[in-house]
């Protein structure tokens, strides 16, 4: 019998019947992984990655762009997640995510400040 992967334990824990991104609780698993003191740095990053991988897996043609940014959204915050235990691995997933999510959130910033901050 194989031993089971700090993933496969915890995400056991926040399983759903059928998989819906919108309802999958990632930041608990996140604290939980994170949160270990017994396990080693690359069995945290593994499990977090491994979520990481499954969330991207599940995207098809089919998928929503709700469900694409609530995809990127999870991402983000497993990214957080591996920012707490190895800061430079952490930033570098972190600048390295789809730009196009940037540029929007930039351009946005950029016209609220148009909005609120006439002279």
């Amino acid at each position: 019998m194989a031993t089971k992967t700090l993933f496969d334990r915890e995400y056991a824990k926040i399983k759903q019947d059928c998989f819906d991104i919108h309802n999958l609780d990632v930041n608990r698993f996140c604290d939980t992984v994170t949160g270990y003191s017994t396990k080693s740095e690359k069995e945290k990053m593994d499990a977090l990655l491994e979520l990481d991988t499954l969330l991207y897996t599940r995207l098809g043609i089919d998928s929503t762009l709700t469900d694409k940014r609530e995809t990127k959204k999870k991402s983000r915050i497993i990214y957080r997640a591996i920012k707490t235990f190895n800061k430079s691995v952490g930033d570098s997933f972190l600048q390295h995510m789809d730009p196009d999510v940037w540029h929007t959130e930039l351009g946005l910033l950029r016209d609220y400040e148009k909005v609120y901050t006439k002279k």
